[in-house]
C-alpha cells in the first residue's frame, strides 16, 4: 500500500514533522479548512527541494536565518518537541489538528500544485504587492505565495508526492472545461454553467475563489486560471 502521509512520502522523522507542524500553525491562517496552513507546509517543502534556502533537510530550512519570522525565537529542539508545539499552538487538540493537516498529502500537494512550488510568501499586510498569478488560499485572510520552483525541481516534488491526490489539471483540459462559448466578451464574469464545468474537470475550488473577482474580466480570469493550474 502506498504511503499516505507527508511524513512517509518525504521520509521525515517525527521531530521533523513536529517542526513543520509548529511552523505551519504559526505562519499560516488556520481557518477555512487549513488551506493556508497546508500552503506554508508546501512552501517549506519547496524550499527544501530547492536546496537554496539553508539546507536540504526540513529542519535546517525551517531554522535558516532570516526566513520564517514566526519561529525566529525558537530553537530546533523546541520546535521538535510536541509538548512545546501544543503550548505555542494553543493546546494539544489544536496541535494535533495542525499536525494532521500538514501530514495530509492530498491537502499539501494541492497547495504545492496551486502555487507551482512557491518558494516565497507574504502576509495580508503586503497584499498591495500581490500579483494576479500569485496563489492565495483564502483571499483576504491568508498569505499569498509566489516564486515558483524550477521545472525540474518542481517535477521531483510531484514524484515524491507520488499517488497522493488527483493528477494536476493540464492546460488543454482546462481550456475544454471552460466552455469558451460561455465566456461573453465585454468584461462579464464566468457564468454558472461555466463554473460548474470547470469544477467537473477537477479544478480546485480554492483556485476559483482566489481568481474570480468582480472587477476582473474574462480574459484576465482565463489567463490566471491557466497559469494557476498548469504544471509548466
Amino acid at each position: 500500500m502506498a504511503p499516505r502521509t507527508v511524513q512517509q512520502l518525504f521520509g521525515f522523522k517525527d521531530p521533523e514533522v513536529n517542526m513543520l507542524t509548529v511552523l505551519s500553525g504559526l505562519e499560516g491562517y488556520r481557518g477555512h479548512g487549513g488551506k493556508d496552513t497546508a500552503a506554508v507546509a508546501a512552501n517549506a517543502l519547496s524550499r527544501m527541494l530547492s536546496g537554496q534556502w539553508g539546507g536540504k533537510d526540513i529542519g535546517s530550512v525551517i531554522k535558516a536565518p532570516g526566513q520564517y519570522e514566526a519561529v525566529f525565537k525558537y530553537s530546533k529542539q523546541q520546535l521538535a518537541d510536541p509538548a512545546f508545539g501544543a503550548k505555542v499552538l494553543g493546546g494539544q487538540d489544536e496541535y494535533n489538528r495542525i499536525r494532521n493537516l500538514v501530514n495530509n498529502p492530498d491537502l499539501v500537494k494541492q497547495a504545492y500544485e496551486a502555487s507551482r512550488g512557491a518558494q516565497s510568501f507574504r502576509g495580508t499586510a503586503a497584499y498591495a504587492h500581490k500579483k494576479p498569478t500569485d496563489y492565495v488560499p483564502v483571499p483576504g485572510k491568508s498569505n499569498y505565495y509566489f516564486d515558483p520552483l524550477d521545472k525540474t525541481v518542481y517535477n521531483k516534488g510531484l514524484q515524491l508526492f507520488g499517488g497522493a491526490g488527483a493528477p494536476p489539471v493540464k492546460p488543454k483540459e482546462v481550456s475544454s472545461a471552460l466552455g469558451l462559448e460561455n465566456l461573453v466578451a465585454g468584461g462579464n464574469l464566468f457564468g454558472k454553467e461555466t463554473l460548474e464545468n470547470i469544477m467537473k474537470q477537477g479544478v480546485q475550488e480554492e483556485l476559483l475563489t482566489s481568481l474570480i473577482q468582480p472587477e476582473e474580466d474574462n480574459t484576465n480570469l482565463f489567463t490566471q486560471l491557466l497559469n494557476q493550474t498548469r504544471p509548466y
